[in-house]
């Protein structure tokens, strides 16, 4: 995610809104393509499998009794009220008769089915409990959950200036849907496992109006119309957390331009935002091709950018989401959060304790670059970010244990990053430039917390860098 400065306090709750009535004439909800049903074959849904864990510090948005191998979610969107169909393929992590996902209080969920039969709910605290009767580890279930209401950001544990619109669904003020959700939001608009330790597969069939489209993660493998209504298909083809799914609907165009290494990248832009796309288009290529060049080949098989409202960006996995604010900052935000595909994507982090994990390595990243390419330098550059982190590690904690009400200030980004170079420091350019390339490809497509990274750091370089790990981590104090 973007970093800003000066982040703190908690905001509080927001009260839920009385639930709308379904509006009687929203259309009937898409049916799966042909493309979308084999996604459910054996041996695709592998890819899906996690090992999901509870959070320590946002446990009330983690299940880990179920682990999501695939979403496949039908959303038709009148610019008012939501109509959804969620089909969630899983299994479950344990002998169980009942299993939670996390879904909104603003959204009202209808008769929910279990492998085709009729089964109790109760939703409540933002969540939907559902009454399966004896499930094993063994086997894999299909829930079909169908729901509406008009979605509401949630509240986010952080007082950054990038947040206090709230997380999950927003509206702009034209109309235009987008969503920012880290550490959680994905439920503010469909059923789900919304943590990091449990990554799933998704295709999704968005319906809108009036000329305006669904822009989601992947490829847009159709586009039909009927009358006023489009309908948007698309296809994720590699296993997502739900932080890292996004959605934007409006009067988008999509262009297309390929980098001089030949990677087409999509552009999604409504038409008040086409005047950034030579900017975009350049930035995102120089960042691309340096990128590849100093961690290795994209992890990915597509890549694209959609600019929304708000004024944050995130590393919405391979349909990056920058608000227009972020796309014209003079430091390297593209670079940030393009190589969020490799360092917190690709490789994940098992839960938020580990989200300096994703941001140490990013931020470290984006200095060198901006060093590389002579870009205006984020805080003067990394020379001058310990005073930056003293006033972070005061207001909110050391970034190994921050305090879960301040999430996402600076603190998860400049120590982690400072640390990084200290290791750089020991172990000399050319071996830390290798850890780079090895640490991400050893790891791609997994789960990680900070003991993984230790022990394969020491058992890579063959120099123990715990205590240092640990002091750069868990100090109150920024270290010498």
């Amino acid at each position: 995610m973007l970093t800003m400065l000066g982040a703190g306090a908690c905001s509080g709750a927001a009260e839920q809104a009385e639930l709308p009535e379904p509006a009687p004439e929203q259309a009937e909800l898409p049916e799966p393509a042909p493309e979308q049903a084999a996604m459910l074959e054996p041996d695709v849904l592998r890819a899906g499998e996690s090992e999901p864990v509870e959070d320590p510090y946002y446990p009330e948005m983690s299940n880990p009794e179920v682990d999501v191998l695939h979403y496949l979610l039908a959303l038709d969107w009148d610019g008012d009220q939501l109509t959804g169909e969620t089909t969630v393929t899983f299994r479950a992590t344990e002998d169980t008769d009942s299993v939670r996902l996390d879904l909104s209080s603003a959204l009202e969920a209808g008769q929910v089915s279990l492998d085709g039969e009729a089964i109790e709910h109760e939703q409540a605290d933002d969540g939907i409990a559902l009454e399966t009767g004896a499930l094993s580890p063994s086997d894999t279930h299909t829930l079909v959950i169908p729901y509406a209401g008009t979605p509401e950001a949630t509240p986010a544990p952080s007082a950054r200036p990038d947040m206090t619109e709230g997380l999950g669904w927003n509206v702009d003020e034209d109309g235009s849907v987008y969503t920012f959700q880290e550490p959680y939001g994905a439920f503010t608009w469909y059923p789900v496992n919304d943590h990091p330790s449990d990554q799933a597969l998704y295709d999704a069939a968005i319906t809108t109006y009036d000329g305006t489209v669904g822009v989601f993660n992947g490829t847009l493998e159709a586009s039909a119309r009927s009358g006023d209504a489009t309908t948007n298909t698309w296809h994720l083809d590699a296993p997502a957390a739900s932080y890292l799914v996004t959605i934007a609907i409006g009067p988008y165009t999509e262009h297309m331009h390929a980098t001089s290494g030949g990677m087409e990248i999509s552009y999604w832009t409504r038409p008040e935002d086409e005047a950034l796309l030579p900017l975009l288009k350049h930035d995102s290529n120089v960042a691309f091709e340096w990128a590849e060049e100093h961690i290795g080949d994209y992890p990915f098989s597509s890549l694209g950018f959609v600019v929304v409202g708000g004024s944050s960006a995130m590393e919405t996995q391979t349909m990056i989401t920058v608000s227009r604010g972020a796309v014209e900052r003079a430091d390297a935000v593209v670079l940030h959060e393009l190589s969020h595909q490799w360092f917190g994507n690709s490789v994940t982090p098992r839960d938020w304790k580990a989200m300096w994990l994703n941001e140490g390595w990013a931020m470290y990243l984006q200095q060198w670059f901006e060093t590389d390419t002579g870009r205006s330098k984020y805080a003067g550059g990394i020379e001058n970010w310990r005073s930056y982190d003293v006033a972070a590690r005061r207001s909110s904690g050391p970034p190994g244990d921050f305090d879960p009400d301040s999430f996402g200030d600076v603190n998860v980004y400049l120590g982690p990053a400072l640390m990084l170079d200290r290791i750089r420091q020991r172990l000399g350019d050319a071996t830390f430039e290798r850890i780079v390339k090895t640490w991400f490809a050893e790891h791609e497509g997994e789960t990680v917390d900070r003991q993984v990274f230790t022990s394969w750091l020491n058992r890579e370089t063959g120099v123990n860098f715990t205590r240092l790990i640990a002091t750069w981590l868990d100090s109150e104090r920024t270290p010498r």
